[in-house]
């Protein structure tokens, strides 16, 4: 049997079938895919999917910072100005002439490092070699796996990227921490360390954590004897007011990080995974929800408002994620709104979308605020209540949370119960009653005064009734007597 196909316009060839099959075999086995998946398992550094990005790609692009090698060897517009950082492969632009400017400023954070240690470059590598299980060269493979993108960056490129742009990281938040930047090119400026805490927590923009622990365990925290890194890391970050509602409070912090440790998610991946954790930890679901929120669709604020659920902002202390319902009183822990709140909860939800080993708690936070934000009079009540701080504008606010989740996927809703108890209490008309009631004749004190005087007259002429009342039956009764005895 043989098999016709057309090679051209003007001729027809013949294939016989032995000779189809036997060809098609020999291309399936030259195209055959790798042995391993070209994911690794430990990948937990991605490239932000383009359906989130477009959205708003400025909240996924390095201000002033570039860590990690997404964006490195770009030729890309921010990269271009005279201080602008380049940290890790994804960014470096060694061939970029601004940048070589910004590559002696990371070197001279390297060498001010070296210099507290009293050694030269070449016997931290050393150092480093020799206190790493497995040597540099395992350290090397297991720095590169964490990156979910193949990587041309030869073995001592990719390594110098890790130690230059890891050592920097360190030295920046150690300096911030102990007040060190009187002749730092970077600290001079009063507005850049808020540039850099925006850059730390990009998801495109890290570095390992183990990397980060080692080269701080190898250096400063070997000289000084210092704490953690994750303490120096959180004490930097939280420095700024708009981070501070994110990490926890210093007398929490110790606990915080012993529970990280312990945790069942296991040791942070990187520097956002760490400020993941710190939301997301002390956050308690309420058991048995299900793994869906098709069913979880409630009124929007000034709705729930109407049907006497009352507004209140949490405690300071509260994790942000810790919303409730209490009797009629939905407590909700206050957003502060500031200038790296979008980018940091972009990120966020960019992470949990990408990695696997992490729950949607971040993104089933945006859910749930979007259902209570459907216009300008969601956004105002909110504001008005203090859960929403420094909101700029409010005519935005409404589209806010929305394009926070849009084009994501909830695994698992973590509010589905909470929203299955407003719409329990929304069911009931006596709920909406009463806070009609109370609305019109309770909302200000000159309406109670007018139904306390209202009542009062209502109770006197009801007395002046009865009175009358029994007055004429009492006549009656005297006549009837006057009557039976005239008879």
């Amino acid at each position: 049997m043989a098999i016709e196909t057309e090679c051209s316009a003007d001729r027809t060839c013949i294939v016989r079938e032995d000779t189809l099959l036997e060809a098609l075999k020999e291309m399936m086995r030259r195209n055959a895919g790798p042995d391993t998946s070209p994911l690794p398992p430990e990948s937990c550094i991605f490239k932000v999917p383009e359906a989130l990005r477009m959205h708003n790609p400025k909240a996924y692009e390095p201000y002033v910072v570039s860590i990690g090698p997404f964006h490195r060897g770009r030729d890309h517009e921010k990269l271009q100005r005279p201080y602008v950082v380049s940290i890790g492969p994804f960014h470096r632009g060694r061939d970029h002439e601004k940048l070589q400017r910004v590559e002696t400023v990371k070197q001279w954070y390297l060498d001010t490092l070296l210099a507290r240690l009293h050694i030269s470059s070449e016997e931290f590598i050393q150092r480093i070699n020799d206190e790493t299980e497995n040597g540099i060269s395992e350290f090397e493979k297991q720095a590169r796996s964490f990156y979910a993108e193949p990587l041309d960056h030869s073995e001592e490129e990719f390594m110098e990227i890790m130690i230059l742009d890891g050592c920097f990281v360190i030295h920046l938040l150690w300096k911030i921490v102990n007040g060190e930047g009187d002749d730092d090119p970077i600290l001079n400026m009063d507005c850049m360390f808020q540039y850099v805490c925006h850059d730390l927590l990009l998801l495109e923009n890290q570095l390992p954590w183990f990397v980060l622990e080692c080269l701080y365990r190898l250096t400063l925290g070997k000289i000084h004897g210092g704490p953690p890194f994750s303490v120096i890391l959180t004490e930097a970050l939280s420095s700024q007011n708009s981070l501070e509602k994110f990490i926890n409070k210093t007398d929490q912090k110790k606990e915080s990080l012993k529970k990280i440790e312990e945790s069942i998610e296991k040791s942070p991946l990187h520097i956002l995974d760490l400020i993941r954790f710190f939301i997301a930890l002390e956050f308690e679901p309420k058991k048995g929800e299900p793994e869906d929120m098709s069913d979880s669709d409630i009124p929007p604020a000034t709705g729930l408002s109407e049907a006497g659920v009352k507004f209140k902002k949490g405690d300071s202390a509260d994790n942000l994620l810790n919303i409730k319902f209490v009797k009629r009183d939905l407590i909700i822990p206050q957003l502060p709104v500031s200038e790296l709140t979008e980018p940091l909860l972009r990120n966020l939800i960019a992470f949990e979308q990408c990695y696997h080993g992490r729950s949607h708690r971040i993104t089933s936070y945006a859910v749930f605020m979007d259902k209570l934000i459907s216009s300008d009079k969601d956004i105002k009540l909110l504001t008005e209540e203090n859960i929403l701080a420094n909101w700029l504008n409010v005519e935005d606010g409404s589209k806010f949370f929305n394009s926070l989740y849009i084009d994501t996927t909830v695994k698992k809703f973590e509010y589905h119960k909470l929203c299955a108890n407003l719409k329990t209490y929304n069911r009931y008309p006596w709920n909406r009653h009463l806070e009609e009631f109370r609305r019109d004749y309770c909302s200000t004190p000159w309406k109670v005064i007018a139904l306390t005087v209202g009542i009062l007259l209502l109770v006197v002429n009801l007395m002046q009734f009865l009175i009358s009342l029994q007055s004429s039956t009492l006549f009656t009764g005297i006549r009837v007597n006057e009557l039976s005895a005239d008879i």
